[in-house]
């Protein structure tokens, strides 16, 4: 079976500033990934480069045999080919963020569904069907007409993570999804992705959550300074460290993974 997504040589400079530095990994359909790394490694600023909400310097990017193609010609000035694809990305790889990003005057039903109607161009009943589906499945049916503000930080999250469900993407990229709550809250969210990947989902996640990260885990990629140092799975990466910069790294994090 192909790939579902491929990255190739892949980078990112802001002005002098390399973010990521020829990134090349591939991932099938069912693979759970988990992005690591110390903070400002690049993690982040890939997983938005994959969907495009940056725009990579260089490099390739395939999903589901379709493939965009960025080149730098000349500094500042990046060339993307087929770029009409860059919406069709958007379609195949739903973005959970940090933040939650939920409409704040919308009820919790109106923002699952506002996608559907407006991107996918479901019909209203058809969305709230899909919605209601969605919800159900983070556990957050009984709250479809309740706002943001009326719902805690898990809560909001797990409504998050229904709005890329419900638009049944091919991969879904989680950016560090428990950062913004409170320690209380996390096992909530990590339940629902838990779940996802259990279920077959295809899952790219940036996480500092180590021990979720090593259980939930197909496989590990270890980020530093932009350059992808190691990628294996999970108890190969915590046992046998490609570098000296993963050695310090497993060191550092093993107390909460163990």
């Amino acid at each position: 079976m192909p790939p579902v997504l491929k990255v190739h040589e892949l980078s990112k400079t802001f002005g002098a500033v390399r973010i990521l530095n020829a990134v090349t990994f591939q991932m099938a359909e069912g693979e759970v990934i988990s992005l690591v790394g110390a903070s400002g490694s690049g993690k982040s600023t890939l997983l938005r480069c994959i969907n495009f909400l940056e725009t990579p310097t260089s490099g390739r990017i395939e999903v589901m045999g379709e493939a965009i193609s960025i080149t730098s010609n000349r500094p500042g000035k990046s060339e993307i080919t087929n770029r009409a694809k860059i919406r069709l990305f958007r379609q195949r790889t739903g973005m959970v963020f940090q933040s939650f990003n939920l409409w704040p005057h919308r009820t919790v039903i109106g923002n699952v569904t506002e996608a559907l109607v407006y991107v996918l161009g479901k019909g209203r009943r058809e969305a709230e069907d899909m919605a209601h589906s969605a919800l159900s499945k983070v556990g957050m049916a009984e709250f479809r007409d309740r706002y943001p503000s009326q719902l805690s930080g898990g809560q909001q999250q797990r409504v998050a993570i229904a709005r890329v469900l419900a638009m049944r993407p091919k991969i879904m990229l989680f950016d560090e999804p428990t950062s913004a709550l409170d320690p209380e809250l996390i096992g909530e969210v990590l339940k629902v992705i838990r779940t996802l990947a259990e279920e077959g989902a295809t899952i790219l996640l940036v996480t500092h959550e180590m021990r979720f990260a090593r259980d939930v885990s197909n496989r590990m990629i270890f980020l530093r300074k932009g350059i992808l140092e190691q990628d294996d799975a999970p108890e190969e990466l915590f046992r046998n460290p490609a570098s000296e910069a993963v050695k310090r790294f497993v060191s550092s994090v093993m107390p909460a993974a163990a």
